[in-house]
């Protein structure tokens, strides 16, 4: 829609967090947040307050001595939801006053995940005296395993060559519980500074996560930003430190463990600690990426950093496009080269849990499988079942994550 100088635009309320020399400006209830210059927040607060287009422009180009586009400001922030340009019939303030009320409840809110849960409940477990006691725990665990380095597992924690099928189901509930526990440490941390989240499923590249959708995050100071990107990775480390520490109690003879909890939960520590190597895949959205972007006050760290890499390769293969990054201030650009350092390297890291962990793991289930199907289901029915059932539980899920994978590239291009 367009907008003259004597339209008339009804501002949503919305939430503002300054952020060094910007405002990230909030809906908390559709969820959609937007980093603006304060000159252009100064420019919806005077609409807000029932200035026209025009009146903005003059009170903005005494002040600054340019006049501004408004236009072009006003439709990015119509599309995103943040204001609605009156029609010329509309044109006053009382019925600029009325379409705030009538639209905001017509707007589809954002339907958030345990709502109810106290606020001031998720504040003491998120207490100084709470994450005291977790590094306590982390520095002894950290001992341990100075003194005695075969409290951590190896690849061979996940390989069952006894009722591997029922060993695995097992492992993938405990999975399950602990990827909601590691989720529900991301909800919990950001509710205790009274923010809500929403938990899904989606997928990071072809490998199917769960994950809660923090972005009324950005509503927030910066510095308090950290606790709730970090809080599932700190929950898995001490969930790991009390497993290494129990499995320490068990060597020296204080506990007995049988051998079967023993292994399924050599197996769950092993899980623990793949997870938190995987926040070290820093050529995706994971935990830590977060935090890095945070830190360095970075919009889009990600997107930038493949752009760098790519006009790099540029150099070497001709036919690789090059892209324009002028555009980006000289000290985010020094940010971005640094980072792509940390961008292969989170590359190399996963090549090197491919190599070193999930193909032997593989090749060892590989033989197993074969043997089996090949004897046929008559020789034996119950390892033939049990083969078929490991099969599809390796499967499904990388299934549904290249579902997701391709089905996120077909919305990029429609």
């Amino acid at each position: 829609m367009g907008c003259t100088s004597d339209s008339l635009v009804a501002v949503y309320p919305f939430t503002r967090q300054i952020d060094g020399e910007e405002v990230v400006i909030g809906h908390i209830e559709t969820d959609t947040f937007l980093v603006l210059p304060f000159d252009a927040v100064e420019i919806l607060d005077y609409l807000a307050l029932g200035k026209t287009v025009g009146e903005t422009q003059l009170i903005y180009q005494e002040k600054y001595g340019e006049l501004p586009d408004i236009e072009d400001l006003l439709h990015v922030l119509e599309n995103k939801g943040f204001v609605k340009i009156l029609l010329q019939s509309e044109a006053n303030y009382n019925v600029l006053t009325s379409t705030l009320k009538t639209s905001a409840q017509h707007t589809a809110k954002v339907r958030y995940n345990f709502t109810n849960f106290p606020q001031s409940f998720a504040q003491r477990l998120f207490s100084r005296p709470v994450l005291i006691g977790c590094y306590i725990l982390l520095a002894l665990t950290f001992i341990a395993v100075f003194t005695d380095l075969t409290l951590i597992p190896s690849w061979e924690a996940y390989y069952f060559p006894d009722n591997t099928t029922l060993m695995i189901v097992t492992l993938v509930v405990l999975d399950c519980v602990t990827l909601f526990l590691h989720e529900m440490a991301h909800l919990v941390a950001a509710r205790a500074l009274g923010v809500s989240c929403r938990m899904g499923i989606s997928n990071r590249m072809w490998m199917l996560v769960a994950e809660t959708d923090m972005t009324g995050i950005w509503s927030v100071n910066r510095e308090q930003r950290y606790l709730p990107f970090l809080a599932g990775p700190l929950l898995d480390l001490v969930s790991a430190a009390i497993l290494i520490l129990v499995f320490f109690a068990h060597k020296h003879g204080w506990i007995t463990m049988s051998p079967v909890i023993y292994q399924l939960s050599r197996a769950l520590l092993l899980n623990y600690l793949l997870g938190l190597l995987w926040q070290c895949y820093f050529f995706m959205r994971t935990d830590f990426y977060y935090v890095i972007a945070n830190f360095l006050h970075c919009k889009n760290l990600m997107k930038d950093t493949e752009v760098f890499v790519r006009n790099q390769i540029s150099r070497v293969i001709r036919r690789v496009r090059r892209i324009d990054q002028s555009h980006i201030p000289a000290k985010e650009r020094l940010v971005i080269r640094l980072y792509a350092v940390l961008w292969l390297l989170g590359r190399t890291i996963a090549l090197a849990s491919l190599i070193f962990i999930t193909l032997p793991l593989m090749w060892h289930y590989y033989r197993k499988l074969i043997t089996v199907l090949s004897t046929g289901f008559f020789a034996n029915p119950y390892a033939f079942v049990d083969a078929l059932l490991l099969i599809s539980l390796a499967c499904v899920p990388q299934l549904i994550g290249f579902a997701l994978w391709i089905s996120s590239f077909h919305k990029k291009n429609s």
